[in-house]
């Protein structure tokens, strides 16, 4: 006697009636591939990638726009080289008499430093702008970011330029090193702290998800 095979299902054929490809395909090798305009939207819809994204152009921008600024801008940048140039003298003259100021130079001393455009903090305040503008929030607080942070930055670098000033008087031999290396990354680290101190203070305090802002 020979058996009926007609409720067996035949090698290869499915067993829960869904064809191979089709919507039940348990690999989901069914469904369309996602298109490159899907990725990038994905993509410019997370916050990290989108600050990265744009940060990077603006910070070129700064880079490559900051000669042409000071070139056609020189009347602002020569009123900001004297102004700050100004302040030191005034802060050296609160406490010594040896301090003097003819026009970009200051003497303490016989210690003697010219203030020119990349001792104003113009180009580390245009860094921090690019931060807070690529940020993903709205204009307001972008714009109280400026606002803040920028005299911020400013202040922290007639301080710098302070220290550099007693240093080079009292200490010359480490003038190059403390000018060169150690005050350069501080002022990294300058920018980056009144960073993160926009988004603490300001950002976050009035919309905690942030994070998930599109």
């Amino acid at each position: 006697m020979t058996e009926s095979n007609g409720d067996r299902p035949t090698p290869g054929q499915p067993t829960d009636g869904a064809q191979p490809g089709g919507s039940g395909d348990p690999d989901g090798s069914s469904r369309p591939p996602t298109s490159v305009a899907g990725t990038l939207v994905a993509i410019w819809r997370n916050p990290a990638y989108r600050f990265i994204g744009l940060f990077l152009p603006y910070l070129a921008i700064v880079s490559l726009g900051y000669p042409v600024v000071v070139e056609h801008f020189n009347g602002v940048i020569q009123a900001f080289i004297l102004a700050t140039a100004m302040i030191e003298y005034e802060i050296f003259a609160l406490f010594s008499d040896a301090v003097r100021l003819d026009g970009k130079m200051i003497w303490f001393g016989r210690f003697v430093v010219k203030i020119i455009d990349e001792c104003t903090g113009i180009y580390e305040m245009l860094i921090f702008a690019a931060a807070v503008l690529a940020f993903p929030t709205d204009w307001a607080k972008r714009g109280l970011g400026l606002l803040l942070g920028c005299p911020l930055i400013y202040l922290f670098n007639v301080a710098r330029i302070a220290g550099l000033i007693l240093v080079g008087r009292y200490w010359s031999e480490a003038f190059e090193f403390m000018h060169l290396y150690f005050w350069q990354a501080t002022m990294i680290a300058m920018i980056t702290s009144v960073w993160l101190l926009w988004i603490v203070k300001v950002v976050q305090r009035e919309d905690p998800a942030v994070s998930h802002s599109d």
